[in-house]
């Protein structure tokens, strides 16, 4: 799982940092954690990476870092954006970015299991995860950590952001399958063999689906205008 932190104040990440490996730990979960001192550097991390979470420093009312986490939010509605401050003085504000929560650092041992509990939930919902079997268990996938599946013979690949716990993993299944459990959900089958999640769609051009990751995926060239016309339809709604 991948977190980023952004706190100007380098004890407090390394306390984030520390309290995220000590949660994780419950789970047996592998943790990434990317720090950063300037919200612009988070930025450009947050277009190339998709995160499980970020956790950003706020100051008073008014601070800047607040137009920062309405940017993170725009540029990836589905990843939670968790305030941290010294007061409360940005709490208000953290309604209108629409913030996750928004922790005071001075009582972070205290409130920080209840925070991740809560993001634990709304991760791992069942209106946010797929559920497939896979070596004769159920395996629950977050959906915004699918990139694209992809059909070959009698299986099926899922391929994961940089935020997952896997890279790829097979899949005992039809496309068709996938196709119908992901109805309404943000993804689309953009050809016979794959089905993309459409938040990571850069654009579709050529007859191929660009991913924000950099890579592309082959789609239909019979359905090609109607495939990008409810791809627009998506991103605008």
């Amino acid at each position: 799982m991948l977190f980023a932190i952004c706190d100007t104040q380098p004890a407090d990440a390394e306390s984030i940092s520390a309290l995220l490996h000590e949660y994780l730990e419950r789970y047996d979960l592998p943790c990434r954690v990317e720090r950063f001192s300037r919200p612009e550097q988070l930025l450009v991390f947050c277009r190339t990476c998709a995160c499980t979470a970020v956790f950003l420093q706020v100051h008073s009312a008014g601070c800047p870092n607040l137009e920062i986490a309405a940017q993170l939010r725009a540029l990836s509605p589905e990843t939670p954006v968790i305030l941290t401050s010294d007061t409360l003085d940005c709490a208000p504000d953290g309604y209108r970015v629409r913030a996750f929560a928004y922790l005071l650092k001075p009582q972070l041992p205290q409130s920080f299991t209840a925070c991740m509990d809560s993001l634990w939930n709304a991760l791992f919902s069942p209106t946010n995860t797929l559920c497939l079997r896979a070596d004769r268990e159920d395996v629950f996938l977050p959906l915004e950590q699918i990139l694209y599946f992809e059909a070959s013979g009698h299986s099926v690949t899922a391929f994961f952001s940089s935020s997952a716990l896997w890279t790829t993993r097979k899949f005992r299944v039809s496309i068709q399958e996938i196709t119908n459990q992901l109805e309404g959900r943000g993804f689309l089958r953009v050809q016979r063999s794959f089905v993309v999640n459409l938040r990571y769609v850069e654009r579709f051009s050529n007859y191929t689906v660009l991913l924000k990751t950099g890579q592309t995926i082959p789609v239909s060239v019979k359905h090609f205008s109607q495939l990008r016309r409810e791809f627009l339809i998506w991103q605008n709604s």
